[in-house]
């Protein structure tokens, strides 16, 4: 978010966290597609995220890259190897 904007509450409902999801993108002027987690956080849960990890999703939605949790296993030069083979020939 911008410089000096205020922090946002905590969304209640799913419809609140789209909202506030579709601000922070058009605020932050994001062209990438993003998905949205339900209210239990399962993606988040599925995924492991903590305390950082880098999965990468195929065009065809499935896990091309499937990085280990940090420190230890957050390795960007292996998901930057990945990411480029998956668009090499990309326009």
């Amino acid at each position: 978010m911008p410089k000096g904007t205020p922090p946002a509450s905590q969304p209640k409902t799913l419809e609140e966290r789209a909202a506030l999801a579709d601000k922070c993108m058009r605020e932050l002027k994001l062209t990438l597609p993003v998905l949205l987690d339900d209210m239990e956080g399962t993606a988040e849960k599925g995924y492991s995220g903590w305390p950082d990890r880098i999965v990468i999703v195929g065009v065809d939605g499935r896990i091309a890259y499937p990085g280990r949790r940090g420190p230890g296993g957050f390795k960007p030069a292996e998901a930057e190897t990945t990411l480029k083979e998956l668009t090499a020939g990309s326009p």
